[in-house]
């Protein structure tokens, strides 16, 4: 009990002593902190005035500057605790060797985010479907892809798994293909069903006209003939160009008479 008194005697020596070691440490984490920031945000806008590198490789650099400045802001803070760097040197490597059997999956998450960055699979503000997941890109990090959908949700995605199942990039040519059907009575005339509905892409600066916009029937189906309409356009339009062309097809087939019908049975009554 004696000692333990004594031990406590001495704790406001011991903590008038040590505070001025971790003032100046938690000094350097937060005033590095700071200063990092501004360094990344300079470095990124800088990248982007480079020729070849776009919003995807400036924020790759950016998230290699955060992950080395941070690592660098440990260490001095530590050494400004007077913590023996050799020795947490030791306790470090026994834990990255321990830890890089449990966490392979991250380690792998790693080396895809720089095979992404290398091949350009797809860029920030594509429109990319990654493990099943649809949405824009965002963000690219050292370890996952954030996306965001059409209807404003945030997707994070591994870039282990993006790297390792089928990815679509709607944005990776300058041209994207809208294919729609629309049904038409069979006693329709056809081929003023056809230019009807072609009829709904006049006007419209965002459908190219090279390829031309394109009508055929494509399928005769139990109460429909199907006419299918393809155009192409840029791929930010595609969705757009999708929400106007019913509304105007419909509109263009009312004012030729021309029924779109819809499912319907035909009863026969026999007397017995």
């Amino acid at each position: 009990m004696d000692v333990l008194l004594e031990k406590l005697g001495q704790l406001p020596d011991l903590l008038i002593g040590f505070a001025p070691k971790l003032l100046l440490a938690l000094l350097i984490f937060f005033i590095g902190k700071f200063i990092l920031r501004k360094v990344m945000k300079t470095v990124h806008e800088l990248a982007l005035k480079i020729p070849n590198i776009d919003q995807t490789l400036a924020g790759f650099f950016v998230s290699i500057i955060q992950f080395a400045g941070m690592g660098i802001l440990i260490v001095a803070a530590l050494t400004a605790l007077s913590i023996d760097l050799g020795f947490l040197a030791t306790i470090v490597t026994a834990l990255v060797l321990a830890l890089g059997f449990a966490l392979q999956g991250t380690l792998g998450d790693l080396a895809s985010g720089i095979l992404i960055v290398v091949f350009r699979p797809f860029s920030i503000g594509d429109l990319v479907e990654l493990n099943g997941s649809k949405g824009f890109v965002t963000h690219l990090s050292l370890f996952s892809t954030r996306m965001r959908t059409s209807d404003n949700v945030e997707i994070i995605v591994a870039n282990g798994d993006a790297i390792g199942n089928t990815i679509k990039n709607y944005f990776a040519y300058d041209k994207g293909r809208l294919d729609m059907d629309f049904g038409v009575s069979y006693d329709a005339d056809i081929d003023k069903s056809i230019a009807t509905i072609l009829t709904a892409t006049n006007g419209d600066d965002r459908i190219f006209q090279n390829p031309p916009p394109w009508a055929k029937v494509v399928n005769l189906g139990d109460s429909t003939v199907d006419i299918q309409l393809r155009v192409w356009c840029d791929p930010d339009n595609v969705r757009k160009v999708k929400m106007d062309i019913p509304y105007r097809v419909k509109n263009a087939l009312d004012k030729a008479g021309i029924e779109i019908p819809y499912p319907h049975a035909v009863i026969i009554q026999r007397e017995a």
